[in-house]
């Protein structure tokens, strides 16, 4: 698998798998929550074991800590800024929940395209 790829897992990992619903309901309420806080830290720490999995046969590791700064940070504003509910309103678009998620969604898949590109 190439490093995407092996994001992409961390992201459904820590995205999906990992976060409940008391992280899922609390974290935008407001951007300094426990759950806004504590999603973030789960997120994160699923890419960082999917970034070196993907990564542990390289002879030079990649700048580990910016790429994981990067990661936290944008999910943190993505999810507690709610953007995607900004971007809805803004464009227009339907309010229908699966539309919320898909753009949400869309928004953090372009985070880690926009690292490996970076980065590679």
């Amino acid at each position: 698998m190439n490093i995407f790829t092996w994001l992409l897992l961390g992201h459904l990992i820590g995205d999906w798998m990992f976060q409940n619903d008391w992280m899922a309901r609390g974290k935008q309420r407001h951007l300094f929550t426990k759950e806004i806080l504590v999603h973030c830290f789960v997120y994160t720490a699923a890419l960082a074991l999917t970034l070196w999995l993907a990564t542990y046969d390289h002879t030079t590791p990649p700048p580990y800590l910016t790429i994981l700064t990067a990661i936290f940070l944008s999910h943190w504003l993505i999810d507690a800024g709610n953007l995607a509910g900004l971007w809805m309103r803004w464009l227009r678009q339907s309010e229908l929940l699966f539309v919320r998620i898909m753009v949400d969604q869309t928004m953090h898949v372009l985070i880690l395209v926009v690292l490996v590109e970076w980065w590679g």
